[in-house]
């Protein structure tokens, strides 16, 4: 009698784990379903276009404690990938510039009408990291950022 009440307790762990087994692989179906159906929509990336298709630089131009950090915040929630947050090499930029790093004058035209910079500069620089820098002036108020 002893042998079979632990086989009949094996068998009970044995169909538990497979339920829980079976459980877990229904929820990451539904997780890898829920992410494919938010690619799709564009709900994940308002922002997103193979058109358009970059990664920024923010930095601090005013010397305002903590700018560059609620600038990359709001940037990255409407949707555009910041790689790269800090201080300008100055403190005295009164109006907000956007550095295109890569030659991309569509994208920068869209950049500017999106964040209302009205200020582009071309410095191509083939080793940087990003394809746009944007240094964040005294006028960030004026821009379309809510910080």
């Amino acid at each position: 009698m002893g042998g079979d009440v632990r086989t009949v307790g094996k068998k009970k762990s044995k169909k538990r784990d497979r339920a829980g087994a079976g459980t877990i692989f229904a929820v990451l179906l539904v997780l890898m379903a829920a992410s494919v159906a938010v690619r799709w929509s564009g709900i994940g990336n308002r922002f997103s276009n193979d058109e358009f298709t970059f990664t920024m630089e923010v930095l601090n131009g005013t010397g305002t404690v903590g700018l560059a950090k609620r600038t990359t915040k709001e940037l990255r929630r409407m949707g555009i990938d910041v790689l790269i947050e800090g201080n300008a090499d100055s403190f005295n930029f009164n109006e907000s510039v956007l550095v295109d790093r890569k030659g991309n004058p569509a994208l920068m035209r869209h950049l500017s009408r999106l964040l209302d910079c009205r200020r582009i500069v071309i410095q191509i620089d083939e080793r940087s990291h990003v394809d746009v820098t944007f240094i964040v002036g005294r006028d960030i108020d004026r821009l379309k950022i809510a910080l």
